[in-house]
């Protein structure tokens, strides 16, 4: 298994129908268990119509609960529709759902046989709903999502010019490496703007900024992919970034520990945070330099510092946003 397992909801009724959805461009492919009062399509289209349908049948006495897939923004309308419908459902992560699908032998795969792996995944785990999301956040992760796919093209750009190109095509690829540059500022302007809006979030983000080596743009992105900062224990927020050691023992056999699952735009940020925080944060960087002194590969003291950083940025943020909540208060 190479992924934890979901956080469990302790209040969740026993006797729950769990409601597989396997979600694709276009259509919904649903699965649940055999029950009484409850008789789903075998699909509904990806739409309002569907949902509404949807909606529907899932009016019955027994308490239901949705699962599907994070499928690259096609299971977003859907969400936000059974959160508005006050369903509980819960976007689940696909590399827990691949691992439990492979630890019971379901290898094979069809969208019938995904939605009912997904069912089966509800029953098993009883995961948490997804809370809804804040739509300011929301918008800042967007912006700074498109942004991230515009800088990865713009590099990629750059190597065009790396070798040599006829003219025209040369003229072409820097006109282009203009216009991204001129789109990159003016998402950077308007994330800057949203943030500014919100006293929460800006107070989030001036608190992060506080530490050497964390910037705004840092800043904005750390926050937007977790915006759970500020309400965690100082483990969970290591945890839930990826950047907690597990274990690899066995009997008297003691592995190496290495990091795994969280989310990947946390710890893309953090990395870079702490290239800088190790050559200009004084803490940071006495504790890299007397890891490598002490034989650490490079790789594992940085990951040890992100590690920290995280955890410090989480202490910062609970402590302004509590500040801020207290001003706005009185």
């Amino acid at each position: 298994m190479t992924t934890h397992a979901p956080d469990r909801n302790p209040g969740e009724p026993a006797d729950t129908v769990w409601i597989g959805i396997d979600v694709s461009k276009a259509e919904l492919q649903l699965h649940a268990p055999a029950g009484p009062g409850l008789k789903l399509p075998a699909r509904l289209p990806n739409n309002a119509a569907g949902f509404a349908t949807l909606a529907r049948h899932l009016d019955i006495a027994a308490p239901v609960h949705v699962v599907f897939e994070a499928t690259g923004g096609y299971e977003r309308p859907l969400m936000l529709h059974l959160q508005a419908s006050d369903i509980p459902c819960t976007r689940a992560n696909p590399a827990q759902v691949r691992d439990f699908a492979r630890s019971r032998r379901m290898l094979a795969k069809t969208d019938a046989i995904d939605a009912a792996v997904l069912a089966a995944f509800g029953e098993s785990f009883k995961p948490a709903p997804t809370p809804p999301a804040d739509p300011r956040l929301a918008e800042l992760a967007e912006l700074l999502h498109y942004r991230r796919h515009l800088a990865d093209s713009l590099d990629r750009d750059r190597a065009q010019l790396e070798h040599d190109k006829p003219r025209q095509v040369a003229t072409m690829i820097k006109t282009r490496i203009r216009t991204t540059q001129a789109q990159i500022q003016r998402l950077e302007k308007m994330a800057d703007g949203l943030v500014a809006s919100v006293p929460e979030i800006k107070a989030a983000v001036d608190a992060m900024t506080t530490v050497k080596g964390v910037g705004k743009l840092t800043a904005m992105s750390v926050y937007a992919a977790m915006p759970e900062l500020g309400t965690m224990a100082r483990n969970q927020s290591a945890s839930l970034a990826g950047l907690a050691p597990m274990n690899r023992d066995s009997g008297t056999l003691r592995g190496k520990r290495t990091i795994q699952g969280g989310r990947p735009v946390v710890r893309k940020s953090l990395f870079m945070a702490a290239l800088t925080a190790v050559k200009h944060h004084p803490d940071f960087k006495r504790t890299y330099e007397g890891m490598i002194g002490r034989g650490k590969l490079k790789k594992v003291a940085l990951t040890a510092i992100m590690r920290k950083l995280v955890i410090l940025l989480n202490s910062l943020v609970g402590r302004a946003i509590g500040e801020q909540q207290k001003t706005a208060s009185t």
